[in-house]
């Protein structure tokens, strides 16, 4: 090879290899590139974990109210069936005070006291209350109006009469007291 060879050869050599500033620039954008992955991969973490959190979150506020659910069914199972048992509980005491207005005592009148207090009994057991309604002030959400007199020794919406018990099974009203209301 003869000296113009070489000065071209280098010359060729010095144009394709990439000088110092360049190696430094193209390791700069590699960084640059690596840098905004690693903050994409940084925001996409973050998303994902808010994610995981409001799903988790979201399961809890799921987890919470359906036991709740369960808890509310349970408690309230049997306010149904007492529902229905209250038109016997009513005859079961229309037949007691028939028996103590005419004055009978047998056997048979015990017997139907004894079976009246066990029915009673077991009720309450359960949870059935009786709505109070005798002598006290009206409230709607315990009682049901459905007459109305004015009495001048009684306060103004006070209950005078009732005519049908009401009931409430644990802390929920199943039958609203049937009463007579003073109104002035």
């Amino acid at each position: 090879m003869d000296k113009n060879e070489n000065i071209i050869e280098e010359e060729l050599n010095e144009e394709i290899s990439p000088t110092d500033e360049e190696k430094l620039a193209e390791v700069k954008s590699d960084i640059e590139l690596e840098e905004l992955e690693v903050e994409k991969a940084d925001k996409l973490k973050d998303e994902n974990a808010n994610k995981l959190i409001r799903m988790q979150a979201d399961f809890d506020n799921f987890r919470k109210r359906t036991i709740k659910e369960k808890e509310d069914i349970y408690k309230y199972a049997l306010s149904d069936f007492a529902e229905k048992l209250l038109p016997v509980l009513d005859n079961m005491e229309r037949a007691l005070k028939s028996i103590e207005d005419a004055n009978i005592s047998d056997a048979y009148v015990d017997g139907v006291k004894m079976v009246a207090n066990t029915l009673i009994d077991v009720l309450k057991t359960e949870g059935l209350e009786e709505v109070k309604a005798d002598n006290t002030e009206f409230n709607p959400l315990l009682h049901h109006g459905v007459a109305v007199e004015n009495l001048e020794e009684i306060e103004d919406n006070q209950v005078i009469e009732v005519y049908q018990k009401g009931y409430k099974f644990k802390d929920k009203i199943i039958r609203p007291a049937m009463v007579k209301i003073c109104k002035k």
